[in-house]
């Protein structure tokens, strides 16, 4: 029974892996599976769930995370698709934020990504292609340089 009252209010107790969890991110909610948040092991969100880092929650019980949410958005579909589709999200923001989560699945992609004229890529919005994040300069780079 208290299970079943700690899952309604958001609260992350363990449960099953289909268990619907809320998030308010900023400001902003969202709804997810224990799995997709879960599926990289010692992340943050695996130990938020797990109960080894304490929570705060809004007053829909909502489990409240104090980031920026439009950066959590791609963050959010990436567990979700294992591609990552920024849209407009700058990429010094998105790897910050990937390190923070401890994402490593994203961060080692992004911390490698180059504009093949040799251009930092950290302050432009990144796209993706199959799963591997570009700069969305290299074409025009390339026949720049």
């Amino acid at each position: 029974m208290a299970a079943a009252a700690t899952a309604a209010e958001g609260v992350p107790s363990r449960g099953p892996p289909g268990e619907v969890i809320h998030l308010n991110v900023g400001g902003k909610r969202f709804s997810t599976s224990r799995q997709t948040l879960t599926w990289i092991p010692d992340s943050f969100f695996s130990s938020l769930l797990s109960g080894r880092i304490s929570t705060l929650k809004d007053e829909t019980g909502a489990i409240f995370i104090d980031r920026d949410p439009t950066v959590f958005a791609p963050i959010l579909n990436f567990l979700r698709t294992k591609e990552l589709d920024p849209r407009g999200v700058h990429g010094s923001s998105l790897l910050h934020e990937a390190q923070f989560y401890g994402l490593t699945p994203l961060v080692l992609p992004l911390q490698f990504v180059a504009c093949s004229c040799g251009r930092s890529w950290t302050d432009l919005p990144v796209e993706t292609s199959s799963s591997m994040v570009t700069c969305p300069h290299q074409r025009a780079c390339s026949e720049i340089c």
